[in-house]
């Protein structure tokens, strides 16, 4: 299985140095999404322009770019 990264980007910059194995970039989206509704559920006032989940290939090549949203609205 391929290994992406889920880097948080935008106020509070996070790398994700350990990765995730996914079955393909669909699947590397969804859990994308995943990240990003779960911290802006956790942590609302992360949500704003410029804060988001940005999914990257084994190459540091970004895919996907997902902004952080609440599922608790």
């Amino acid at each position: 299985m391929p290994r992406y990264f889920f880097h948080l980007a935008g106020d509070i910059p996070a790398h994700d140095v350990v990765g995730h194995d996914c079955a393909d970039d669909k699947d590397a989206q969804d859990h994308g999404s995943f990240i990003a509704h779960r911290i802006g559920t956790e942590k609302p006032e992360m949500v704003r322009d410029g804060n988001f989940i940005s999914v990257r290939d084994a190459g540091d090549s970004e895919l996907f770019r997902i902004p952080l949203a609440s599922t608790s609205v």
